[in-house]
């Protein structure tokens, strides 16, 4: 078992990231170090508020997230659906740079918190390098 630090997404997502047609993920805070490596993604069905646990989520990709600069107006008109999901555009949102990512087959089952929390998964040729 190994310990991670895991980020929560609703789907479709993580699933949009996988197929490289989302670059970046939308959030009204900034992680608290840059770069962050291996992160853990995990799916989830529902919007999570403060306290909230799903514990039906899956473990679907490793990620760096590289940079984070203000989400503008301007980029938010240019982002297709896959990349804004439900979001409007509001001042004070920031896109988070992914990259290096890493799809995990099969996913895991995992719970899904908001914000960053600390997961243990074992994922031991599981991991499927992503071009």
């Amino acid at each position: 078992m190994k310990e991670f630090t895991a980020l929560s997404i609703v789907y479709p997502a993580v699933t949009n990231i996988l197929l490289g047609i989302k670059k970046v993920e939308i959030r009204s805070w900034t992680p608290p170090r840059l770069p962050m490596r291996d992160v853990l993604l995990i799916e989830n069905r529902k919007y999570l508020h403060d306290g909230d646990v799903d514990p039906d989520a899956k473990a679907v990709a490793l990620v760096d997230i590289i940079s984070v600069i203000p989400w503008t107006y301007l980029d938010s008109q240019l982002q297709d659906s896959s990349t804004k999901i439900t979001k409007e555009w509001k001042p004070g949102y920031f896109m988070w740079e992914i990259s290096n990512i890493r799809k995990i087959a099969p996913t895991i089952n995992c719970i899904a918190k908001k914000g960053f929390y600390t997961v243990k998964v074992e994922i031991n040729n599981k991991i499927i390098e992503h071009k």
